[in-house]
């Protein structure tokens, strides 16, 4: 059995898209993937059965693979996700299609080469991920699939393969939650509004700024002082949600969103907020004991999705 991890990107959301840089923890929701001989090639998933065309995402791992590694056996792929993936239909935006191009390129390529190398992994998925998104994106989400928490830079050219890729862990001293809000966002979408406001004087400013906090943060928790990178994670947010209202027209985040940030920060959380492109799906909690943030996060109705830190692709 593969597998590789879902993820939270709490410092860098957007900025990460424009070569800033961030930090992202993997997570203990899993994508996993099992292969066995088969008279054809075919996978099972969690959202059907598909044969080499028919699932985007499927279809971009297998020309890539075909493209590098040469033919794929005859296989049944069984690909399915952890549960809290998808609560009630709609996805929680924790990363389960990157975790999925990870873990799918991983059984392929270990099927091909009798092996795990998690680096020729990494550029293989990555290649598939920026094929299957049109080139909107990072790939820090895949980088996270394959090798856990990380700090992150983007690569300028897919083909200099220039990112840059730093593991850091939290370490196991801290808590986390999530809170699934019952709406799901559009990443994609809202990356590319704001794409399409990259050479915007003022959008330059704020995200100069913004960068001049995120790098703050990093640097503190390369110190393990995470409370106080998250102060400056939070002055990014701050900014960021400034940004996203006046610059590009959008709201990253309802009234009520706002409420249960506060209760959260008021009630032992050294920061909360919606991570990655935020829009809804969930709201993320860090600190060292949130219990009292899940009974009040409870009351308001909030569907949790407990978390720890995880390690990144693996073979079991």
């Amino acid at each position: 059995m593969i597998s590789a991890p879902g993820k939270v990107l709490w410092i860098g959301s957007y900025a990460v898209v424009f070569g800033g840089l961030s930090h992202v923890i993997a997570i203990n929701k899993r994508v996993k993937c099992e292969a066995t001989p088969s008279d054809k090639l075919i996978f099972e998933t969690t959202y059907g059965t598909f044969y080499e065309k028919g699932n985007e995402l499927i279809e971009s791992v297998v020309n890539v693979i075909k493209n590098h590694l040469g033919d794929i056996p005859r296989l049944k792929i069984r690909l399915f996700n952890d549960e809290d993936f998808q609560i009630n239909g709609k996805k929680t935006g924790l990363g389960s299609s990157s975790a999925a191009t990870v873990t799918l390129t991983a059984c392929l390529y270990k099927q091909i080469k009798g092996r795990i190398d998690t680096d020729e992994i990494h550029l293989l998925a990555q290649e598939a991920n920026f094929i299957r998104q049109k080139g909107i994106g990072s790939g820090f989400d895949i980088a996270a699939a394959v090798y856990g928490s990380i700090i992150y830079k983007r690569f300028t050219d897919l083909n200099k393969r220039d990112w840059k890729i730093e593991r850091l862990r939290l370490g196991n001293k801290y808590d986390m939650i999530l809170g699934f809000t019952g709406r799901s966002s559009e990443t994609v979408n809202l990356v590319k509004m704001f794409i399409e406001k990259k050479d915007d004087e003022k959008f330059i400013e704020f995200l100069r700024e913004i960068n001049i906090e995120n790098d703050t943060a990093i640097k503190l928790l390369k110190l393990g002082k995470v409370d106080e990178a998250s102060q400056h994670a939070k002055l990014a947010r701050d900014l960021l949600n400034v940004v996203a209202e006046d610059v590009i027209g959008v709201k990253l985040q309802s009234e009520e969103d706002k409420k249960l940030i506060k209760i959260a920060e008021d009630n032992g959380a050294y920061i909360s907020l919606l991570p990655g492109a935020g829009g809804g799906d969930v709201i993320f909690a860090l600190g060292e004991n949130l219990d009292e943030v899940r009974k009040k996060w409870k009351e308001k109705g909030l569907k949790l999705i407990e978390i720890k830190e995880d390690d990144g692709l693996n073979e079991t």
